[in-house]
Order: structure tokens, then sequence, then C-alpha cells
């Protein structure tokens, strides 16, 4: 049997501390006491509300905290639905992640090697197999818990899903996992490895991705995304008379800028478009293009964000 190609590793499964989920568990339990608490207070007003006020305006008062007492108790039920997924989940993954665990202890103890990637170097014992098992049994775990918790999240927030799965813990362990699987093949290009990932889990899990790649890759980088973009801007442009236009000294500057802007990122095409230079995508879907200014012909650079809104601009002063 194979080790799951988006197997954790195992340095982040021996850190991994499942009790802390089961304190959010604990967190969720409290609120749904709360809620308890106050669908009861809603219920003694209710009855209150009935005996001193008569009529029909007094039925509709009636009805209203009717109507907020059972809102309340359909909440209750449901908090204490997802704290029993969330609770239930995180210890499934605990007893699957410590019997994993104990078999890595066991394969060494008969000499074995278990490398980072769960792989076995046999010493005329073969755990390979037992291993692989384990190690799946994990990752179903945490799909199991993942699909309960979306259920759950999703009845709580009347049928708009969180999307948990798979993204409660195994998306972050497998980009986790694909990082490491890039690094050690020498792609050492943060723009690359954030396209290749972005590739491979999408662009909604951006940000696993962004927190998933090594800080020192960043240090002689491009932004990647939005947020680098904008930091660039604050540092390098001062603000224009319009809220989403910046501004630099010089077509120099600007031609300096936007090489930094898109040095992360995927030439794209212009479309045909003669007063459009150049055109770069970053691996979070930022577009950025270099083009011909309408009024003055200098150089302008549009930015624009993958959630759409207004395209900031960069152009000489």
């Amino acid at each position: 049997m194979e080790v799951a190609e988006l197997a954790p590793r195992r340095e982040v499964v021996a850190s991994w501390d499942p009790d802390a989920v089961r304190i959010d568990a604990t967190w969720i339990g409290d609120g749904a006491s709360v809620l308890d608490s106050r669908a009861a207070a809603i219920d003694r007003s209710r009855v209150d509300l009935r005996e001193a006020w008569q009529g029909a305006a007094g039925d509709a008062a009636v009805d209203r905290l009717g109507r907020d007492l059972a809102a309340a108790q359909r909440r209750t039920v449901q908090l204490r639905v997802l704290e029993r997924a969330v609770r239930d989940g995180a210890s499934a993954i605990a007893v699957a992640r410590e019997a994993l665990l104990d078999a890595v202890v066991m394969a060494e103890a008969d000499g074995c090697l278990v490398a980072p990637d769960w792989s076995v170097v046999s010493n005329g014992v073969s755990h390979t197999a037992v291993i692989a098992a384990h190690v799946q049994a994990l990752i179903d775990a945490d799909k199991s818990a993942a699909r309960s918790i979306d259920d759950a999240s999703a009845a709580l927030l009347d049928g708009e899903p969180r999307h948990f799965v798979p993204l409660a813990i195994g998306l972050a362990w497998a980009v986790e996992a694909a990082v490491h699987a890039m690094i050690a093949a020498g792609v050492l290009s943060v723009g690359a490895m954030a396209f290749a990932l972005v590739d491979r889990f999408g662009t909604d899990a951006w940000d696993a991705i962004h927190d998933a790649l090594p800080d020192s890759f960043f240090q002689d980088a491009g932004p990647v995304d939005a947020v680098g973009v904008e930091k660039v801007l604050a540092d390098e442009t001062e603000q224009g008379r319009q809220r989403a236009v910046r501004q630099v000294d010089s077509a120099d500057d600007v031609r300096t800028l936007f090489d930094d802007l898109a040095q992360e990122g995927q030439a794209a095409s212009t479309g045909g478009n003669e007063k459009i230079l150049e055109r770069y995508v970053l691996p979070d879907g930022t577009m950025i293009q270099l083009r011909v200014g309408s009024r003055s012909g200098g150089p302008v650079i549009d930015i624009q964000r993958p959630g759409g809104g207004d395209v900031i601009k960069v152009h000489v002063r």
C-alpha cells in the first residue's frame, strides 16, 4: 500500500494538537447555553405578556415572541449539533493521529527509518503497509470531520454552507505537503509555486496557499496577490486626486513599478488592444497591465482585484 500523495507530513502531524479544537467545541457549547437561557427568558416574557395584554395588539406581540422563541430554540439545537460535530471530529482525528504515531514508534523500534513523507526504509521488517494504512485512516477521519462540520454549519447558516470540505484540516495539510514537494524538486520562485498550488487547489484556497508559502520566499519577490500589490503601492506611490489613482514622478518610475508588480505574474493576452503594452495575472487572480494613457499618451498601470471593484490606476503626476 502506498502512502497517499497529499498526506500531511510527519512533522505536521507530530505538532498538531486536537485538544485545541475541542476548546473551540466548548466555546460553541457555551454559546448554545447562552442562547438556551435567552430562549427561556423569551418564553417567560411571552407568558407574562399574554396575561397582561389582551386584544389584537397583544396577540400580535405574543406571536412575535413566539417566533423569536422558536428561532432561539432552533439555533440552540443547531449549535449543539455543531458542537458535537467539532468535538467528535477532533476526537476521531486524535485517535487516528495517535495510532499513526504509535505505528511509527514501533517501526523505528524495529530499526526502520520513517521519512517525513511517511515512506519507510525497511531493515528486514516491513512496516510500510501498516503506516500507509494509518496515514489513510487519518486523512479519512479528517475528511469525515470536515463533512460533519460542513453539514452542521450549513443548517446553522440557513443553507449557506461554510465549505469546510476539505478546508477544515485536510486542505491546509495538502497545501503544505505540496509546498514541501515543490521545494524539494527545486521550485524556488514564489510565483511559480503559487500558480502551481492555485492550479491544484483553486483560488478559493488562496488563504491556505499564501499561509503555506515560506516567508523567506517573499523577501526578494514581487507581490503574489492584491494585498501585496497594495503594500507596494503604499510604499512606492503617492495618492492622486481621486481615490483609485496613484502617482509617481516619471515614466521610468511607472515602468519600474510595473516590473516590480508583475514580477511573480503570468503573461496574459491583451486581447489585441494596441494600447495595452503588457498584461500579467498574479496567482490570486489580480490583473496588472501597462498601457498607453488615453489623454497624456504616457504609460499607465491598471490594477484590477480578483473580486472586481474599482480599477486602480498609476500614472505620472
